[in-house]
């Protein structure tokens, strides 16, 4: 238990292989779970899924995801993507089983992550530039922003449990949610776009240090 509590990843890369082969045997749909199928359905030989299945050789990210999601392992696929530190641990599935526990738990914790922010916004008004930060105001705001990551995985685990349940479309959701985001320009909508970003951000920083250096 301490070595996994000492490590930001709680599963190892070598254990792809097996998540993904539990992932393909415990399928819920029986044709789900030959050999033949999944490796027809990722376009892969039946070779090739053995080996990756046994440990011989890692899938690239993306068609470890594309083989959970064939198989309808949401689950799984929460493993693969803290394996490859793109998302919190995989929530116990059993605990997804009642939408309206999962809802009561995002109450809570949105209600928590409110008064986290609360106190953060008032010791924000005790920070200064170039003042440093004492050891007890760190303290604090790890503690405060751990009541802030706990909404992140009630989110999840809400929508999941939606999606398990009530047959929730995520990927739509997810459409929808990028769609009106765009439209109010508060995330990066291209490449050339984070460029031009990137580039604001570099002359902005060296007038500040030009400026800063002529006084």
């Amino acid at each position: 238990m301490s070595n996994n509590l000492n490590r930001v990843v709680l599963y190892s890369p070598s254990q792809i292989g097996e998540i993904l082969k539990i992932a393909r045997e415990r399928a819920c749909q029986e044709e789900r779970r030959t050999k033949r199928f999944v490796s027809e359905g990722l376009g892969i030989t039946v070779q090739r899924l053995t080996n990756i299945e046994e440990g011989f050789s890692n899938p690239p990210f993306e068609l470890a995801v594309d083989w959970c999601q064939l198989v309808e392992d949401y689950t799984a696929l929460e493993k693969i993507k803290h394996i490859y530190q793109m998302g919190l641990p995989a929530t116990d599935p059993r605990l997804l089983e009642s939408v309206p526990n999962q809802l009561i738990n995002l109450i809570q914790q949105a209600t928590g992550a409110i008064g986290a922010a609360e106190s953060l916004l008032q010791i924000s008004k005790d920070m200064r530039p170039g003042k440093p930060i004492s050891e007890r105001t760190s303290s604090d705001m790890l503690h405060l922003a751990e009541e802030i990551l706990d909404l992140k995985q009630a989110v999840e685990a809400t929508l999941s449990s939606m999606r398990k349940n009530w047959g929730l479309d995520i990927e739509q959701v997810t459409k929808n949610w990028i769609q009106e985001a765009l439209a109010d320009q508060v995330i990066i909508s291209s490449v050339s776009h984070f460029e031009d970003i990137r580039k604001e951000q570099y002359f902005e920083e060296r007038a500040r240090l030009f400026g800063r250096g002529k006084h």
